[in-house]
């Protein structure tokens, strides 16, 4: 899951969604000395992610991607994940997804000095451009994955993992759709 969902599958509060979101930016060990609703967030993250990776479902549209592109379909998924659920929310929501994104954003915003050097750094980019509203339209989830995969240090094998997304598009979202549901009440279970 990429930042939208996180936010979205975090315990319905500011602290819990930025530190959720946090689960993105921290490393190794969870630092002892932060707040509990820190270390909390940063569990769960994590959590979703490892439910998240070692579902069938989604093992099964990993499997969808070329081989060329496999190593790097974690990535792409999360990515294209946020994008379902964008496209999707109403199934999952009965607040609006535009109401949401901005208070996620105020929340960023308020949370800022508590936020890591580089999550900082990123939430101010990802507040100022709307990343999270960008997520509905599939072209610029195609520009978003061909950006990150120019961040890393081999981007050519996940270069035009865009173009897979589109050309698989109703398959992923069926699996997306089958899956999440799962995800979500995991989570909520987790959050009890």
């Amino acid at each position: 899951m990429n930042f939208l969902a996180h936010l979205f599958l975090a315990e319905d509060n500011a602290r819990a969604r930025v530190a959720n979101l946090m689960g993105d930016f921290v490393r190794g060990p969870i630092n002892p000395g932060w707040p509990a609703w820190m270390r909390q967030g940063v569990e769960l993250h994590r959590r979703i992610d490892a439910f998240t990776d070692q579902h069938p479902r989604v093992q099964r549209s990993r499997d969808r991607f070329s081989r060329r592109r496999r190593r790097y379909a974690g990535i792409v998924l999360d990515i294209c994940f946020d994008h379902y659920l964008s496209v999707h929310w109403a199934r999952f929501s009965d607040r609006s997804r535009k109401a949401f994104i901005h208070q996620c954003y105020d929340e960023l915003r308020a949370y800022h000095e508590h936020l890591p050097a580089q999550m900082a750094k990123v939430t101010e980019r990802l507040v100022a451009q709307d990343w999270l509203g960008a997520y509905a339209d599939p072209q610029l989830i195609v520009h978003t994955l061909d950006r990150v995969a120019r961040r890393l240090r081999r981007p050519e094998p996940m270069l035009g993992a865009g173009e897979e997304f589109l050309q698989r598009y109703a398959e992923l979202e069926e699996d997306f759709l089958t899956f999440f549901p799962e995800l979500c009440t995991w989570a909520e279970d987790q959050r009890r």
